[in-house]
């Protein structure tokens, strides 16, 4: 159990703690040595989850174990790939068409992966799955991301050496990542009893829709929040070394949070866990916007890190169990509506940012949205009672 729960972490890690977060703290270095604009960071943060999504249909097609097991060794290995490159250029159109492909292999780590371990727990226990414990991988790179961008801001490292940096950790990371990566048989098991024909009903549903639109509004919180957070704290003039360990807090904060939302779902429901961690994600959001002062800041980095991978956990937690007989795809099907979100989020809140010279409007909807995706919970909760009497 060890050894898979080392692997789980390195591949969240590399696919998206540091090939797509390790571009949160370098952001604003890349915009005052590089020469990156305000909506050209969205941009490039947009096309990342254009590749994102892509890969997110992929893994909607992907069947066999075989499959899947080749697909997040191509993430894995591009995540790697794509980080060093990042360094090699000044040109907007490679840094997009790099940030693409970091993306598309994000998507092997948290849709293949994330099912693959599923898949060894539905084997190997009675009770039902979590995966909180994976999605910890994400908290851990963040907190990785944060130290060496902190150790190498100190050391007067440019842009393109924190890329490099980020590169060295992944390859190292690499190799328990696939090396202790759990072994499965392609065979049904006996718990997966749940058919194709079910899980399409289901998508029909309006319990099936309450979740999906949910987390289309999480998706849009996650990015508004991993990408701007370090380029708000910019414009507000904070102290660039307080900013990153603001963001290293939200990494520290992450992990233990991924493993209370496991302990609130057990412990009372799956619905007072999600609810809960959406009101907290909306809460951070909103304070962040009105209020200017660091330490709101501050509170609202760590409200983001109580709650964020925690709707993504739960989520994934609940596909799985919706369609045991291929978890990763019904997490596929329900990531379609986050990764899209994903796409739209940073374009629209650069292009905000820039008109109205400030990130507070669109970091201001953004957590109106969630309020709203918290609502929808509490629906998904009458309908699933009202068909239970």
């Amino acid at each position: 159990m060890l050894k898979i729960f080392l692997s789980s972490v390195c591949i969240l890690t590399i696919t998206l703690g540091i090939a797509r977060f390790g571009f949160t703290p370098i952001l604003p270095i890349m915009q005052s040595e590089a020469g990156l604009g305000v909506a050209a960071g969205g941009w490039l943060t947009s096309s990342h989850y254009l590749g994102y999504l892509i890969g997110v249909v992929v893994s909607f097609t992907l069947v066999t174990i075989k499959q899947k097991e080749r697909f997040l060794l191509f993430g894995l290995l591009s995540s790697i790939l794509s980080t060093v490159l990042m360094a090699t250029t000044t040109s907007f159109l490679y840094w997009a068409a790099i940030r693409f492909v970091a993306g598309f292999s994000g998507s092997a780590g948290v849709i293949i992966g994330a099912g693959l371990i599923m898949r060894w727990l539905q084997d190997k226990s009675n009770s039902p799955p979590q995966l909180g414990f994976y999605f910890s991988g994400i908290g851990v790179g963040i907190i990785l991301s944060g130290i060496a961008s902190i150790y190498f801001s100190r050391n007067n490292f440019s842009w393109d050496e924190h890329w490099l940096g980020f590169g060295v950790l992944s390859l190292i990371l690499f190799f328990p990542a696939w090396l202790y990566r759990p072994v499965i048989k392609d065979i049904p098991s006996n718990k997966q009893v749940l058919t194709d024909s079910k899980s399409k009903d289901r998508t029909l549903s309006t319990e099936f829709f309450c979740i999906l639109v949910m987390y289309f509004f999480a998706g849009l919180g996650f990015v508004v929040s991993a990408t701007f957070a370090i380029a708000l704290a910019v414009e507000r003039d904070f102290v660039q070394e307080n900013s990153l360990l603001a963001w290293l807090l939200f990494g520290l904060v992450s992990i233990p949070s991924l493993f209370f939302w496991d302990f609130i779902e057990k412990k009372f429901s799956m619905f007072l866990a999600l609810f809960s961690a959406i009101t907290m994600h909306a809460a951070s959001l909103i304070l962040s916007a009105i209020f200017k002062d660091f330490a709101v800041f501050f509170i609202s980095i760590l409200l983001f890190g109580m709650s964020n991978l925690g709707i993504v956990s739960l989520t994934m937690t609940l596909a799985g169990r919706l369609n045991p007989a291929n978890a990763s795809k019904e997490m596929a099907r329900l990531t379609f509506g986050f990764a899209l979100a994903l796409i739209i989020g940073p374009f629209l809140t650069g292009v905000l940012a820039e008109y109205f010279r400030s990130y507070d409007i669109p970091i201001l909807l953004t957590g109106g949205l969630m309020v709203v995706g918290a609502m929808l919970m509490v629906v998904r909760e009458y309908f699933l009672k009202r068909g239970k009497t």
